[in-house]
């Protein structure tokens, strides 16, 4: 299914803030030289980053297209299209296995055993998202409210995007992992409504629409952030969180 919106992800999708890589070289080792599976690497944004950091990186997802649009804009790491549950990595050959934007769509178990499996030891787990941070603003409401009424599967975003599956509590609990540690990185998005809007049809609950509801939805969005920010252009509050984790 990512292969339908692989173009629409590609052209929308932020990089990730430069906190979360700043936290991830405070650790010892930090991330020069050392070996990264960026898994579910969708489009490379993580891998790029990554890179930019002086890591060597393997990028891991099961879509051909978002591979291939990861490739086309990121000619270094190694691409290898794979289900995140089962890697084809050698045990304890990688530092580092991150799933930026990943880990959700991922058995917890499985996939906690196999990066358990993978990883050298002294080595890393993490997992970040980053969400829009502006409840209580009257269009960012409405917008919410909007994409719930229109998409059953929505996952109306929580300001402290904690109180679900999109955090540390499945790796932690299968034991093979320390509780580990959180970090909340704040910061400003500055994207233009229409790259809004090509991120909106980058969403999977979107994509499972009939045409005729992804029109009206898309629509409806349209006039509720042209109305807010008439120039057209966005500033919008953000948090990423991220887990960090160690085999036990």
């Amino acid at each position: 299914m990512f292969d339908l919106v692989a173009d629409y992800y590609n052209r929308s999708r932020p990089d990730y803030a430069p906190g979360i890589f700043d936290a991830l070289e405070d650790v010892p080792g930090g991330l020069h030289r050392v070996l990264v599976a960026d898994v579910g690497a969708g489009t490379g944004i993580a891998s790029r980053q990554l890179l930019e950091r002086g890591a060597k990186v393997i990028a891991l997802d099961v879509a051909q297209e978002m591979l291939r649009q990861a490739r086309e804009s990121t000619p270094s790491p190694a691409c290898i299209l794979s289900d995140g549950n089962v890697l084809p990595l050698r045990s304890h050959s990688v530092q580092f296995v991150c799933f930026a934007q990943a880990w959700h769509w991922f058995d917890p178990l499985r996939a906690a055993s196999e990066v358990f499996r993978v990883l050298a030891p002294g080595g890393r787990w993490a997992a970040w998202w980053s969400h829009a941070h502006a409840d209580g603003e009257v269009w960012f409401d409405a917008y919410q409210d909007l994409m719930e009424k229109t998409c059953a599967v929505y996952l109306r975003r929580n300001p402290d995007a904690g109180s679900h599956s999109w955090s540390v509590e499945p790796i932690a609990a299968t034991g093979l992992f320390g509780e580990g540690h959180k970090v909340i990185v704040p910061w400003i998005r500055h994207v233009s409504c229409e790259q809004w809007l090509v991120e909106e049809r980058s969403e999977q609950c979107v994509e499972a629409l009939d045409s005729a509801s992804r029109a009206g939805l898309l629509d409806g969005v349209g006039a509720i952030i042209n109305n807010q920010f008439p120039h057209h252009e966005m500033e919008v509050p953000y948090r990423t969180h991220m887990w960090i984790a160690q085999p036990a």
